[in-house]
């Protein structure tokens, strides 16, 4: 198949700027070619985009009118739910297990977190002089870019438009080069429920093309990216000159800690479902996992015993439980840090390498659920993230030294703590620097709660109500109501 750009509602099937081939990362084959746009189509977006938002069709949409598009999306992401899921295994070859039980439920659970969120925006009258009424608003920005990462395109899709729209902006999203198709089908979609055209548009192609242009259009007046540290660097940079606002969800090293008084049975299998959901391909992946001295053996041997019985393999079989790494590029990366651990002397416990399948999934990007011992702090494994089913193990003695590691890296996304001890649990809460922390659960929250970044993780903030108020800009107005009443500071 090709899949292109969408302007206005319609599919293009050229954009201007050459082709590139849609890998299957299970088997390795091509399953389809993608249009790449060029500056001339990325601008046609871009300005289609801008004239749906200032259409008098648009800005007359009432936020009940929003909430109602919203939910009618909702509906047809769950009724088109098989179709995407078959996109979702050729674009990105998870589980099915996952993207049913998960991944689809989740993203019409967004869409319809926003849609109920959407009349909510409040603002505020404040008295702040005699005469004189002061009132606080939010509007939307206009057209909003949305870029999006490899690892959950459609769920990514759901949580960059949902917000977006609730809030009565516009938006292109630009899904990474290698995952198009969950993401122009979302597109697709919006216009079957209701969306004026251009309300929704999508660019295709490379970041360093279609998403650079994105960025530095002078149209689009916002930017929301998912994706690695390096790259959000990159975009902070290029909207710096226009001082465009620029919400970033990057990188993890999320460390979970384990302390002797919790669950250890429930903590061994929350530490497998983070490093492991996605082949480890997850921004909030807890890929340290800190076990206190007394109980470090235990565990570990608790560990190695389940990480035996993960299934990796045909992502369409329901028992699967791990799919391949989602590109060739990151798969030779996760490959060569398990080598580098290797080398810098840590313990491979579990797994270590590449898993070659037979059949099919022989030329696909299989790599073994991996366990590291042996980890220390200052190693670029423990360091630096890996984006890959690897799992480091450090032992800590005391709650001290337990924050000590955690806070150790140069990251703060999320964190999960272990413990019977409520008190404990608390001063844990307190003493970690990361935007999201779960205690005795994990990857539990969402849509509901809000991810704000920490350090080189981000800026700004995902999710929630504060992630629809990320998509607004703030206004204010003194009304002035006695003609007696002094003008300007008093002088």
């Amino acid at each position: 198949m090709t899949v292109g750009p969408i302007l206005s509602g319609k599919e293009l099937k050229d954009g201007g700027a050459g082709f590139v081939d849609v890998v299957n990362p299970a088997t390795g084959e091509t399953v389809a070619r993608e249009a790449c746009c060029d500056e001339a189509t990325l601008s046609r977006i871009v300005q289609s985009s801008d004239d749906a938002f200032r259409s008098a069709e648009w800005q007359g949409r009432t936020p009940a009118d929003r909430s109602r598009l919203l939910l009618e999306l909702a509906d047809r992401i769950e009724a088109r739910a098989e179709r995407l899921i078959d996109l979702e295994l050729l674009d990105v070859g998870k589980p099915i297990s996952q993207l049913r039980g998960s991944e689809l439920p989740l993203a019409a659970r967004i869409v319809r977190f926003y849609a109920g969120a959407a009349s909510q925006i409040e603002g505020a009258v404040k008295s702040t002089a005699a005469g004189c009424v002061s009132l606080t608003t939010w509007e939307p920005w206009g057209v909003v870019g949305g870029i999006l990462p490899w690892n959950y395109p459609l769920v990514n899709a759901a949580m960059k438009a949902a917000p977006a729209i609730a809030a009565g902006n516009a938006i292109v999203l630009k899904p990474s080069v290698e995952t198009p198709l969950a993401t122009v089908a979302f597109a697709k979609l919006c216009l079957e429920a209701g969306f004026p055209p251009g309300i929704v548009n999508v660019a295709t192609g490379p970041g360093s093309g279609a998403g650079h242009r994105l960025v530095t259009h002078p149209l689009v007046r916002k930017i929301s990216f998912t994706g690695s540290t390096p790259v959000g660097q990159q975009i902070q940079r290029l909207a710096a000159g226009s001082l465009k606002p620029v919400n970033l969800e990057c990188g993890g090293k999320n460390a979970m800690i384990v302390f002797a008084d919790a669950d250890l049975e429930r903590a061994a299998q929350a530490a497998l479902l983070s490093a492991f959901v996605n082949a480890g391909q997850l921004c909030v992946s807890c890929s340290r996992l800190l076990l206190q001295q007394s109980v470090a053996a235990r565990f570990t041997r608790l560990l190695q015993k389940k990480a035996r019985r993960i299934t990796v393999g045909d992502p369409r079989d329901p028992r699967t439980l791990m799919g391949p790494m989602i590109t060739r590029a990151q798969f030779e990366l996760a490959l060569s840090a398990i080598a580098r651990a290797r080398s810098e002397g840590c313990r491979v416990l579990c797994g270590g390498g590449w898993l070659r399948l037979p059949g099919p999934l022989a030329g696909g990007f299989w790599i073994e659920p991996t366990i590291l011992g042996g980890v220390r702090p200052g190693m670029r494994t423990h360091d630096e993230e890996i984006f890959g089913p690897v799992l480091a193990l450090l032992p800590f003695r005391d709650e001290a030294e337990a924050v000590s590691i955690g806070n150790g890296v140069d990251y703060g996304l999320s964190g999960s703590v272990w413990t019977s001890d409520g008190e404990r649990a608390l001063r844990m809460v307190k003493a970690l620097d990361t935007g999201i922390l779960w205690v005795n659960t994990m990857l539990t929250g969402y849509p509901e709660i809000p991810v704000p970044p920490h350090k080189l993780s981000g800026t700004g903030v995902e999710l929630g109500v504060e992630g629809l108020l990320a998509y607004c800009k703030r206004k204010s107005a003194v009304i002035g109501y006695n003609p007696r009443t002094p003008v300007g500071w008093g002088l």
